[in-house]
């Protein structure tokens, strides 16, 4: 079985297509809100919207107490991005402890959750737009729990291996992660998954468990069938 040659290009013209879609949906808002976080897609949408909307992006780092923040700031520097600092170590850890959670998903899910709803308040009190830097990889392996996650979905059709691209062409290539691979496999996984290819061909091809991949399928039939039509497609 051949491998699929369905990834999109990365080049200006794509760019150009994400600018004019941040720009012609960001007309009713001042002011947009990005998280920068340790993800490559984060760090590209920080570029990405400045370069779009300039001083109208605003960029937050979620600090959790972690020596990360710091390290993650110093990258920010590197990129001429400016972000700023919200301190929510102390709250973090005060629910945390209240709702006794256990189990690495409840914990995931209490994490997205807890961050998701104080960007969402700091974007309110800032009378800004909240992008949410989901791409389509994560979209259909990761869902995140139920709830509202932003105004503005930029890589809502981009696989994550084709945004580690973007990431390249906006000049971070260097701090594209090692999981590049892995994420080009993958993502040709999910290109397969989406075609209708045979499970069985899929799972021999990339040594995978075909359970795993029915489950995965199923998934994504489900995701086909209760995905909103008005959201960007590139």
């Amino acid at each position: 079985m051949n491998l699929p040659d369905d990834k999109k290009v990365i080049d200006e013209q794509l760019v150009n297509k994400l600018i004019y879609y941040i720009r012609s949906s960001c007309k009713k808002s001042s002011k947009v809100v990005v998280e920068i976080n340790s993800a490559i897609t984060s760090l590209a949408a920080g570029v990405l919207f400045q370069k779009a909307l300039g001083e109208k992006t605003i960029l937050i780092v979620l600090d959790f107490g972690s020596p990360k923040t710091n390290a993650l700031t110093r990258v920010c520097k590197t990129l001429n991005l400016n972000p700023f600092i919200l301190n929510r170590a102390a709250a973090y850890q005060k629910e945390l402890a209240a709702y006794r959670l256990r189990g690495p998903e409840a914990l995931k899910n209490f994490y997205l959750r807890f961050k998701n709803y104080h960007l969402l308040i700091q974007s309110d009190q800032m009378k800004a737009d909240l992008v949410n830097t989901i791409d389509k990889s994560d979209r259909l392996l990761n869902p995140p729990p139920e709830g509202f996650y932003g105004h503005l979905v930029p890589f809502y059709s981009l696989f994550k291996s084709e945004v580690f691209d973007l990431a390249k062409f906006l000049g971070l290539q260097e701090i594209v992660p090692e999981e590049y691979d892995y994420w080009t496999k993958m993502d040709q996984v999910l290109i397969l998954l989406q075609k209708e290819e045979s499970l069985e061909n899929i799972a021999r091809q990339f040594n995978l468990d075909p359970n795993r991949l029915k489950k995965l399928k199923k998934r994504i039939d489900k995701q086909n069938l209760e995905t909103s039509i008005s959201q960007f497609i590139i």
